[in-house]
């Protein structure tokens, strides 16, 4: 008798765990992530300051590529799109042969409401900004034009000219790189302890602004100055948390320089240790309750598509 061959039952086939990192979470492991992404930021924007120097051999480069022209202007935005162009590369090979997940894992990713984290971001930043300054008390007028566009005629090409180079300081060279390797790459790499996290991200972010040329005059005003990166950086992690996007972060990041853009312009002069101190100081208060009541409601790291 024959029987009819028994069909073989497929292996089920299941979800292979994510590789783990090569590099451990110890003290050793977050001080090693810590000088990485800041060594990657150092590097972009050093290159990127040197960039110009090419200029020197190519002759007539330098006055057509001068000035406030739109070839200068062209030639400043390439410069910060090659910052982020460099930290994005860095940032894309660290996460996949040192964290072994994709960039994406990082918050590198646009969704359908990622607009709106962005927005929401800006607004809540760039909004704290400009109300903490409008009550600070006068020191002097408001700005008038000379201030920024010198002896030149403030002709409609050289404002628009003058507002992409500024989004493009804010967003381009700083707010998406700083906040990719912080807020994405640095902070993810920690979620499973998020306390820690949030404190080493913010602190780690903080110092770095020691070098910052903010208006400082003194050793002690360079430390007082830290009040702000402080302050917008843990608004950054809060609402992060509470959105689930990088974008969020990026937000409150251009934001900051959004609203200390339209504070500059439009108000009138405050002392600068006291803006210091009065927008980091209300920044963080409300980044701190954000991060709060984000960790109490079991909110994690970068969870969502968003």
């Amino acid at each position: 008798m024959t029987t009819a061959p028994v069909a073989s039952t497929p292996p089920v086939s299941q979800a292979l765990p994510p590789s783990s990192p090569r590099l451990g979470l110890g003290p050793l492991g977050i001080a090693v992530r810590v000088a990485v992404a800041i060594g990657i930021l150092m590097i972009a924007n050093v290159v990127a300051g040197l960039l110009p120097l090419a200029l020197t051999l190519i002759p007539g480069a330098v006055e057509v590529f001068g000035g406030s022209s739109p070839w200068g202007f062209a030639f400043a935005f390439v410069l910060q799109a090659f910052v982020l162009g460099v930290v994005v590369l860095a940032a894309r090979l660290w996460m996949r042969w040192v964290e072994r997940a994709p960039i994406r894992a990082a918050g590198w990713r646009w969704g359908r409401r990622s607009v709106v984290w962005l927005l929401l971001g800006v607004v809540v930043s760039a909004g704290s900004v400009f109300a903490i300054m409008a009550v600070l008390p006068a020191t002097g007028a408001v700005l008038d034009d000379s201030a920024f566009i010198g002896d030149q005629k403030a002709t409609p090409l050289l404002v628009a000219l003058l507002i992409v180079y500024y989004l493009g300081l804010a967003f381009v060279q700083q707010g998406i790189p700083e906040e990719l390797l912080f807020r994405g790459m640095l902070l993810w790499s920690l979620r499973e302890r998020p306390v820690l996290a949030v404190v080493v991200t913010t602190l780690a972010f903080t110092v770095i602004h020691l070098v910052s040329s903010g208006g400082q005059q003194s050793a002690w005003e360079h430390v007082l100055y830290l009040a702000q990166p402080f302050g917008f950086a843990l608004l950054a992690v809060g609402l992060l948390l509470w959105t689930g996007s990088l974008w969020a972060a990026v937000g409150v990041h251009g934001g900051f320089h959004v609203g200390n853009y339209l504070a500059v312009g439009f108000l009138h002069q405050v002392d600068a240790v006291t803006s210091w101190l009065a927008i980091g100081g209300v920044q963080a208060a409300l980044g701190l309750v954000l991060v709060v009541t984000a960790l109490r409601r079991g909110k994690r790291i970068l969870d969502s598509e968003s």
